[in-house]
């Protein structure tokens, strides 16, 4: 299982791409990747209130003029609904209706979304706010089912939650967390080995029809594309998957947190020992978290980025194989508000000698650091716009350069490999002995 990071801007917006590695042994599988867009900002400045109080614009260019030039994405989620992240003039470059892509928006950003008019009632969907179901017996886990990839076979299934910090009133603080499990790519045939069920043990198994509804899951039915059947799927269900984890490494989820204002752990740490637990998707594949600490006086609102102390920590306790700095790009930022503002900034190599204080600190373009021969090991990145990571559950695979810009009048995307033949060109990281 493959996950690739895009960094589209200087800023938060990135392309996941979810990507399984289908061995050569097995003919006539195709997968289709799987994409997730977060926070997109292309087009346009970041106002806050109004432009004299806060204006942030782009220094350096987005690596694509339009979210036409991408891959059409299933799904774009949004984190929060300030301007950087929940961007009208960016967003209403997506088709209103009729396309398989869905919007996740935590609740104030899907509030915003719907404000606009634009999307079809059915497209914009509402992110709980994430609680462990079992204290609160609550629903508040958004699936959206993987199709298959083998006539017959099983889905995969991708999870989407929000978690707020608590406390946290200008709603900065929060992260989204994502796990994606791929379909089996061989057909499973588990009714050759289960027993037969006797009727004693079914008359005993059997729920009462009051406890049957209250552990029957909730679910949200859209309106499907003809061209995608099963894309869109999509339940809100709760944190305990409802099937087992799989155990064959090939179907093992990867997870991703991203929190482009940072977190502290504290707010984590129960979904991560109950839903990242329950899915089988530790150790944490990628931490998209910010590393400079940035903040104003109190009464300008306090801790606007809280860095590298709340990056660590969730790093460390959770084994992240990767931290992409995230928004963290230099940027053009003016108005009253800001002229107070107070950045820490912390370089790549502070970080990794942090999270990975035996790492080699070999050349390789002076972006990375890796434990050698550590499990515990965490890949610390810095991606130009434009630049793409590959990885896996294992860790880092390779950095692709950041891709061109298009022209603004070019009708046609840049064309990437997929599949066998894009991993055909991926090689892994050398580290030194």
């Amino acid at each position: 299982m493959a996950l690739t990071v895009k960094q589209l801007n200087a800023d938060a917006s990135f392309l996941l791409t979810f990507e399984p590695i289908v061995p050569e042994s097995i003919p006539g599988i195709s997968p289709r990747p799987f994409r997730i867009l977060m926070d997109p900002w292309i087009t346009g400045p970041s106002t806050i209130f109004h432009s004299i109080l806060s204006t942030t614009t782009h220094k350096e260019s987005p690596c694509v003029c339009s979210l036409q030039h991408l891959p059409e994405p299933d799904l774009v989620i949004i984190s929060q609904h300030k301007s950087d992240h929940c961007n009208e003039a960016t967003l209403r470059q997506l088709p209103a209706s009729g396309s398989r892509t869905l919007i996740l928006a935590e609740p104030a950003a899907a509030k915003v979304i719907r404000s606009w008019k634009y999307f079809d009632k059915n497209k914009v969907h509402t992110i709980p706010r994430w609680e462990d179901p079992q204290t609160t017996g609550k629903q508040t886990v958004i699936r959206v089912k993987v199709p298959p990839f083998i006539p017959g076979g099983e889905p995969g299934e991708v999870t989407v939650a929000f978690i707020p910090q608590r406390r946290d009133f200008k709603g900065l603080h929060a992260a989204i967390g994502i796990t994606y499990r791929p379909p089996p790519t061989w057909p499973r045939f588990t009714h050759l080995i289960t027993p037969p069920v006797s009727p004693a043990s079914q008359r005993r198994s059997t729920p009462s029809p009051s406890s049957r509804s209250k552990a029957a899951p909730a679910y949200i039915n859209l309106p499907t594309p003809p061209e995608t059947p099963s894309t869109q799927s999509l339940r809100s269900v709760q944190s305990a998957a409802s099937t087992p984890p799989p155990t064959d490494a090939r179907d093992r989820a990867v997870s991703v947190i991203f929190s482009p204002h940072g977190i502290s752990y504290r707010c984590l740490h129960q979904y991560a020992s109950s839903h990242l637990v329950a899915e089988a998707a530790l150790p944490l594949t990628a931490l998209l978290h910010c590393f400079d600490t940035v903040s104003n006086p109190w009464w300008l609102g306090g801790n606007i980025s809280a860095g590298m102390p709340a990056g660590q920590e969730t790093a460390t306790a959770l084994g992240a194989k990767a931290w992409v700095s995230t928004h963290d790009g230099d940027k053009d930022v003016r108005g009253l508000v800001t002229r107070m503002l107070r950045t820490r900034k912390y370089a790549r190599k502070e970080i990794a000698s942090v999270v990975s204080p035996s790492s080699d600190s070999g050349d390789r373009s002076n972006r990375f650091e890796r434990e050698n021969g550590s499990g515990k090991s965490t890949e610390v990145l810095v991606l130009g716009v434009g630049e793409e990571v590959a990885m896996t559950r294992e860790g880092v695979w390779n950095v692709e350069p950041g891709a061109r810009v298009l022209p603004r009048n070019s009708p046609h995307a840049e064309k990437t490999q997929k599949g066998r033949a894009r991993g055909r060109n991926l090689s892994p990281i050398i580290t030194g002995a």
